[in-house]
């Protein structure tokens, strides 16, 4: 008896939790951009996916730096690195962050460049990345990577983007011309 009594308990406090999300779910795209904005604010790393010849896709973590305006992602590697082999193949790649704190993720959908110019390069440098590249963005064992976003997609329950089905199916931007819509 007991044991079902909790079990009712819990299943009314999770169902309280779900309709609370979905009464207060704000689909408004300057809400969902400006979560978006903060996630990539709090996000140190990111997972880079492209496409490979091989059958599965290739992923790494990476250290982004966001244009939060734009929504422009740089990256900075060796452009001996497969992932540089495979975006001259294919530019079109994912980039996909998290935060457990807030129970979230935020895909960016985009089109890779790789940049060589060297202001470019010192321009979207991070210090620590001496450790990798000791010649700095200057040198030829350096290259940059900017990511234009086409698409998002976003689901973040402590900011109520939780769309129906409930936490199934994220809330779905697309870039037209240099706006943003919700899909």
């Amino acid at each position: 008896m007991i044991k079902k009594l909790k079990t009712d308990i819990v299943r009314r406090l999770l169902d309280l939790y779900k309709q609370n999300k979905q009464n207060t779910f704000n689909s408004s795209l300057d809400h969902c951009l400006n979560t978006a904005h903060l996630m990539l604010k709090k996000s140190k790393y990111c997972i880079l996916i492209t496409n490979s010849e091989k059958q599965c896709p290739s992923a790494r973590m990476v250290q982004p730096i966001v244009d939060r305006n734009t929504f422009t992602i740089w990256l900075g590697t060796n452009p001996n690195l497969k992932k540089i082999k495979e975006i001259e193949k294919n530019p079109y790649v994912t980039l996909a962050f998290s935060s457990d704190k807030e129970h979230a993720n935020l895909i960016i959908y985009g089109k890779a460049d790789i940049v060589r110019d060297i202001q470019e390069k010192k321009n979207h440098w991070i210090s620590s990345w001496r450790l990798f590249f000791p010649n700095g963005p200057s040198s030829d064992d350096f290259v940059s990577l900017r990511i234009e976003p086409l698409k998002m997609e976003l689901m973040n329950f402590k900011k109520s983007v939780v769309p129906e089905p409930f936490g199934l199916n994220p809330v779905k931007i697309i870039k037209k011309s240099k706006n943003w819509e919700i899909l």
